[in-house]
């Protein structure tokens, strides 16, 4: 498969289709307690949301699909899973997710028509024969990742340049819910700006959390402003809230709004205070008070960290640039210090988990008397893995397995938790 030749669309839905059952399995799993949480269970590992696509599809080039193609890739992936998500019928046959795709992309082509009047799609083609849907469907997406901007020389202005591709997902999934008509194709124009606005809000105030401007902030924010497509009004006005700061107060953001995009907001705020290398006490304490103003708890706080971070670290080799920006050592062992203190806080469900995993408790018992093989370490990294994930907290946000090696899991998993387990036994 080739993203950037003609007809990818219709062999990526051939994958897609051939990889059904898998697919269905993977959606069970981040399954959340209402569709907003399964939502950003499905699009975060992505990094999507996150304006920094990374590939997680195994097909056999794909590692060396470019940034752009990764990307529509991604979004027109990320449009059908949300399609699926809030679709009123169940999805439990192939042939009912080739219908259900074929839907779909006529909801994606509209979409972007109505939304976005920039991108002007010819139903013909240039000898006058009819396009077919899955023609349409990519040429829209091509259009829209092309007004995303080229990638651009500084590593975070990249990061953040296609974020504003979450917004699109994300409207996109209140489209799916109605018949819009002339009104509510002004809304969703208009909720499509107002978002994009605020988006640079966040980060403006999050790059004056530690009271001074740092070049990577100042380089990302000025990218992010011209991938936004805002009208030159607020561009400007965004541009003097960048220049002065501006409170979280003033942020347009209520408790009362979708925790959604809430969660989008807190974790954008996030990466800009990751920006400049590193985390200060002034900028983790404007992320308590950006997360409390949100109507967030502490826990919702730290598991937001634990997926900033964790994408870090889990993307770390493709994340070429973030190597020589931030301190991987610093990054890790911040982000297993939150780990342990999530651990901590389940201790009951933990014990619980491992006292009836009879397999692990054996290996685990064999370790405490021989120095175990990798088939053992891997067994118990895989079993501490699936406990961690259970954890409500954790169901939604995705724990970067590459990095939590044995030892690792090791340091998080309380060991007074597996010494009362051995001592009951």
């Amino acid at each position: 498969m080739n993203p950037s030749k003609s007809g990818w669309l219709s062999q990526f839905i051939d994958f897609k289709l051939a990889n059904f059952s898998k697919s269905s399995e993977y959606k069970k799993i981040h399954k959340g307690k209402h569709p907003d949480q399964s939502f950003y269970g499905i699009i975060q590992p992505t990094g999507i949301m996150y304006g920094y696509p990374v590939g997680l599809f195994g097909l056999e080039n794909e590692p060396k699909w470019t940034d752009n193609e990764k990307t529509k890739v991604l979004l027109v992936d990320s449009l059908l899973n949300i399609a699926e998500l809030y679709s009123d019928n169940t999805v439990e046959t192939e042939e009912g997710f080739r219908q259900l795709i074929e839907n779909s992309l006529t909801s994606i082509t509209e979409f972007y028509k109505g939304v976005y009047p920039e991108i002007a799609l010819s139903s013909k083609t240039w000898l006058g024969k009819k396009k077919t849907i899955h023609e349409m469907a990519e040429r829209a997406i091509e259009k829209r990742v092309s007004l995303t901007g080229t990638k651009a020389s500084n590593f975070w202005s990249s990061f953040f340049s296609r974020s504003q591709l979450f917004l699109d997902i994300y409207i996109f999934g209140q489209w799916t819910h109605t018949n819009p008509d002339n009104i509510l194709l002004e809304f969703f124009k208009s909720e499509k700006e107002e978002l994009s606005f605020t988006s640079v809000k966040v980060i403006a105030a999050a790059a004056h959390a530690n009271d001074q401007i740092e070049e990577e902030e100042r380089s990302l924010f000025e990218h992010f402003l011209t991938t936004t497509h805002l009208p030159a009004e607020k561009r400007r006005v965004a541009q003097e809230y960048f220049e002065h700061g501006m409170g979280i107060q003033e942020i347009p953001i209520q408790e009362s709004d979708p925790w959604l995009i809430r969660k989008f907001f807190l974790e954008l705020a996030a990466l800009t205070i990751w920006s400049d290398k590193k985390v200060e006490q002034t900028e983790r304490d404007f992320l308590e008070s950006f997360s409390k103003s949100l109507g967030f708890g502490g826990d919702e706080f730290e598991v937001s960290l634990i997926a900033v971070e964790g994408f870090l670290l889990q993307n770390w080799t493709q994340l070429d640039k973030l190597q020589s920006k931030i301190n991987y050592k610093a990054v890790s062992e911040e982000y297993i210090d939150r780990l342990v203190k999530m651990s901590v806080a389940h201790l009951s469900k933990i014990e619980n988990m491992v006292a009836e995993d009879y397999t692990l408790l054996a290996a685990i018992k064999k370790g405490s008397t021989n120095e175990l093989g990798d088939e053992d370490k891997e067994l118990i990294k895989t079993r501490f893995l699936n406990i961690l994930q259970s954890i409500p907290n954790f169901r939604v946000v995705m724990l970067p397995d590459e990095f939590l090696s044995y030892e690792t899991l090791l340091r998080v998993i309380p060991k007074e938790t597996i010494t009362r387990v051995l001592s009951q036994d």
